[in-house]
């Protein structure tokens, strides 16, 4: 999650500038311009018909009030990280 320690200040990995504006919502607009959070999603089965196993996790990001620069992350990176060992178990079968 997001740093919420006060005393950390946080630079842009781009420019180095310590103006991050933290905890930013990844929005998306769908199908008649429906609203909708970004996710990440990993098939734990992806050959699979039916049933392929989809974790998905939600995403945050931090914005550089000087640059610009974006940086989106994993909110549950565990789920992935373990969707993904599950995925290799399934290639060695």
């Amino acid at each position: 999650m997001p740093q919420t320690d006060p005393s950390f200040t946080p630079r842009c990995l781009k420019c180095g500038a310590d103006a991050m504006i933290p905890d930013v919502r990844v929005v998306d607009r769908g199908q008649n311009n429906h609203r909708h959070e970004s996710e990440l999603g990993l098939q734990v089965r992806p050959e699979a018909l039916l049933f392929k196993g989809e974790v998905r996790v939600g995403t945050w990001a931090q914005v550089c009030g000087d640059c610009g620069f974006v940086e989106v992350y994993a909110a549950d990176p565990a789920a992935l990280w373990d969707a993904h060992i599950d995925r290799l178990a399934n290639d060695l079968d």
